[in-house]
């Protein structure tokens, strides 16, 4: 360790060699990364003309030159234009994780924050600073593990986050239990219900937190079979009320190479099975291994917001994809697709030629000659309100050992149509990339810059432009030694 360079770590080394020798094993490691970004927009500008200005009757009328607006009866006639004049913004974010031990057989600690000092005022959250993402303290023995703070749990659920506290017992070994809750937050805020960040953005927001409980039992056969089952129900903290009631199964099979996975999730409020799925991937046959999928979905929205009302409407897909690998070459392949047919609105008119299925196709190569690569993808998309054709291609070379260490040059175009709005936009661009990794610093740095023209056709009043986007990060890892 270079003491010069990192005073500060170099006062905690310090500081935990003069700790009794019974918590000798004390020490910290993490890392700590700073992000940098520059892009450019052109927002949408609000306009307004009156309404006995406009020719016509009616709340939707045209304008002479086709602009289509929402006219109120002796008010104004109002629209949105997205030529507004372009802005520059600069986000820029600190991230700072780590886990620490004790010295204490078992306890450690564990946290990850971020602050937003220097982020330009246009960018989401900016007067934010401060942001704990998650911090607990966790308590491990082979039988058992105690976890208390702010935490986050990923299941068949979703990812949720809570204030609270969560137990698993694996004694038998192949089996295991937990339980868990706390003060639950809203999901990837960070925040409570009725905190600022939700009152501030939603009209209907609840005035009232959540209570998040949940139990989860696993199990795992060897290397063969292994699966899960979550329940959860989060409740207003005056318990009026429920927020979510939902129960979620994972499983999972090896048979003589062939995989399967199946994974539900079901809503009780309203008797539902919101996501269902089952993959099955052969084994490699000649080099190509297929998978399949079959799917069926209904989003999933919290009870207090009012979208769960409008009774959303599912859908069903196949998907089939083959990817083929060469030992022989660093040659990779893989194409698949998907149809997509959504279940019936039981709204509007029988004759309606609204679009009621979809499809998507996807394609890729990758090759990797000595130090250089070539990666090309392409994908496609038709469904119920648009569509979208594109692809990227990827001409880039790894610098030094491993491959975490390149420069390269990355081509863009995409093409998007909308069902619902005339006309079509096209994006073409093209960027530099880059990382270098400072293994005896522990520094990790990487940069992008790039440009793409946004054009638009059939719609009178759009303007093409063109907009910059730009990133730099650097990563900073530290180990106070101690860990293992």
């Amino acid at each position: 360790m270079n003491v010069h360079r990192r005073p500060f770590l170099s006062l905690i080394a310090c500081a935990l060699l003069l700790l009794p020798g019974a918590v000798v094993g004390q020490g910290i490691r993490g890392d700590v990364t700073l992000n940098w970004g520059w892009l450019q927009l052109r927002p949408f500008v609000r306009d307004s003309v009156l309404e006995d200005g406009v020719s016509g009757s009616g709340l939707q009328r045209q304008l002479a030159d086709g602009t289509t607006v929402t006219c109120i009866d002796g008010d104004f006639c109002r629209w949105y234009e997205g030529n507004g004049i372009r802005q520059d913004i600069t986000p820029f974010t600190q991230d700072l994780r780590f886990a620490g031990w004790t010295g204490v057989q078992g306890l450690s600690f564990h946290g990850q924050m971020r602050t937003r000092l220097g982020s330009d005022d246009l960018w989401p959250r900016t007067d934010q600073k401060f942001d704990l993402m998650s911090g607990y303290l966790s308590f491990n023995r082979a039988a058992y593990q105690i976890k208390a703070g702010r935490m986050y749990r990923a299941s068949g659920l979703g990812y949720y986050n809570f204030d609270g506290a969560s137990v698993v017992w694996r004694g038998l070994g192949w089996l295991w239990l937990e339980g868990y809750g706390g003060w639950s937050l809203a999901r990837g805020v960070n925040a409570p219900r009725n905190g600022d960040l939700v009152t501030e953005s939603d009209l209907l927001a609840t005035d009232r937190r959540g209570l998040l409980f949940g139990g989860a039992v696993g199990f795992r056969g060897g290397k063969v079979f292994s699966g899960s089952a979550t329940y959860q129900r989060e409740i207003r903290t005056d318990r009026l009320a429920l927020y979510t009631e939902r129960a979620a199964v994972d499983l999972r099979a090896l048979v003589g190479g062939w995989a399967f996975d199946g994974a539900a999730a079901y809503d009780f409020a309203y008797d539902q099975v919101n996501d269902a799925r089952l993959r099955i991937t052969t084994p490699a046959l000649a080099g190509i291994r297929f998978a399949a999928q079959g799917r069926h979905y209904t989003p999933f929205f919290d009870y207090w917001t009012i979208w769960s009302a409008f009774s959303p409407v599912g859908f069903n897909e196949g998907r089939l994809s083959a990817t083929w690998t060469s030992r022989a070459i660093p040659l990779l392949v893989e194409a698949g697709g998907a149809y997509r047919e959504y279940e019936d609105t039981n709204a509007g008119p029988a004759n309606t030629t609204v679009k009621n299925d979809g499809w998507r196709g996807f394609g890729r190569v990758y090759w990797s000659p000595n130090r250089w690569y070539v990666d090309g993808r392409y994908r496609a998309e038709n469904g119920f309100g648009g569509a979208r054709y594109g692809g990227d291609l990827i001409l880039g070379r790894y610098v030094g050992k491993g491959s975490v260490s390149y420069v390269a040059l990355r081509g863009s175009a995409t093409e998007t149509l909308s069902e619902f709005r005339v006309g079509e936009r096209y994006v073409t661009g093209g960027a530099v990339e880059g990382a270098y990794d400072i293994s005896e610093a522990n520094l990790t740095l990487d940069a992008s810059l790039g440009f793409y023209r946004i054009e638009d056709k059939n719609r009178s009043l759009s303007q093409d432009w063109t907009e910059g986007r730009a990133t730099v990060g650097l990563r900073w890892r530290f180990n106070t030694g101690g860990t293992r």
